[in-house]
């Protein structure tokens, strides 16, 4: 029997990258018969715990409420990995280490592309060359990505950054890319996905998310559009100059 091709690879670094910036569109997609694969590239073990956990309990715990998340959003195939992420400060209790940036880069590329082979996706969708926020595990994941699908080989019908209106106006984080230089790598969204009853999985899938609680009621607070509208800009192919931005029902 052949395995129906795969429709749209998500490559992110986080538990909970998945839902905030596509999951209606998952939703949707799977609605209509599209298959959509995910590849988290660690489990979270340096997010906050609420006191939920331990830190020690966390990437089990995380790594639970990732696949809540991901079945809310009927993806069906998920890929979750074992790198460690970055640790922003102190108050995790843990000694610093500095994340996906410092895994050896043959190891974690070749096993990306090896996966892009084994997937053989239409299209794939990641974060942009300024990680969204600066962080250093999504810059890396970007970095990453890009050197995989070169490496695998693999004709890729599109290729989609996450893309936000507006150019990141938050405050300079150690590690993380400078704000300037975050603006300055900024993209423009060229796709949008306006969703319907798919809020609803959406708002259930980010309830799984109980320990990064903190991160949800942030993005409601700064972002409430993106509950309902998810923005993404196409890298491949590139589109002209000028060319007017597009409503999409899926990727």
């Amino acid at each position: 029997m052949i395995a129906p091709m795969t429709d749209l690879l998500l490559i992110v670094p986080h538990p909970d990258d998945e839902v905030f910036g596509c999951g209606g569109t998952f939703v949707r997609m799977a609605a209509h018969g599209k298959k959509v694969a995910t590849l988290t590239l660690t489990r979270g073990g340096a997010g906050r715990s609420l006191g939920l956990c331990s830190q020690a309990e966390l990437p089990n715990v995380r790594e639970q409420e990732l696949r809540g998340s991901l079945a809310a959003l009927a993806v069906s195939e998920a890929h979750i990995w074992d790198y460690p992420d970055y640790v922003p400060d102190a108050n995790r209790g843990m000694e610093h280490r500095d994340g996906l940036q410092a895994v050896p880069e043959a190891d974690i590329v070749g096993r990306i592309a090896d996966l892009i082979l084994a997937l053989k996706p239409r299209s794939i969708l990641t974060f942009a060359p300024n990680g969204s926020n600066g962080h250093p595990d999504h810059v890396y994941t970007h970095l990453y990505a890009m050197k995989a699908i070169e490496q695998s080989g693999h004709k890729l019908e599109k290729l989609y950054y996450f893309a936000s209106e507006r150019p990141y106006a938050g405050e300079a984080r150690a590690g993380f890319l400078a704000p300037q230089e975050i603006a300055a790598r900024h993209l423009y969204p060229t796709h949008f996905v306006h969703l319907e009853t798919e809020i609803e999985a959406k708002l259930r899938a980010m309830g799984h998310h109980r320990t990064q609680a903190l991160s949800v009621l942030s993005f409601m607070q700064y972002a409430p559009r993106r509950l309902h509208v998810e923005s993404f800009h196409q890298a491949y192919p590139e589109l002209a100059p000028g060319e007017a931005s597009a409503t999409v029902l899926w990727l």
